[in-house]
C-alpha cells in the first residue's frame, strides 16, 4: 500500500489592523492562507516591512469552515 504525502492543512486567517493611533477609528483586514496563526503573522509583517508600512495590528482570527465563523487566535500566538 502506498503512503500518502502528508501535507499540513491550510487555513484562512484574517488580521485586523489600523493605520495607528491617529487613525484608530478605521479598522481594515488582510487575509492570508497559512498553516498556523504564527505563519500568517509572519506573512503580515513581511508584507509590511517590504512596503515600508507602519500599522497597529489588533487581532488575528482563523476561519472555522465547519462552523462558518471567525475564531480569535490572538492569544495562541507564540510571539505576542
Amino acid at each position: 500500500m502506498k503512503e500518502k504525502n502528508k501535507q499540513a492543512d491550510l487555513f484562512e486567517y484574517r488580521i485586523k489592523y489600523n493605520a495607528g493611533a491617529d487613525h484608530a477609528e478605521l479598522d481594515n483586514y488582510h487575509y492570508y492562507t497559512a498553516t498556523s496563526a504564527d505563519q500568517a503573522m509572519s506573512f503580515h509583517y513581511d508584507m509590511l516591512n517590504k512596503n515600508n508600512i507602519v500599522v497597529q495590528t489588533i487581532s488575528i482570527e482563523k476561519y472555522n469552515r465547519y462552523a462558518d465563523r471567525w475564531e480569535d487566535e490572538t492569544e495562541s500566538l507564540k510571539w505576542v
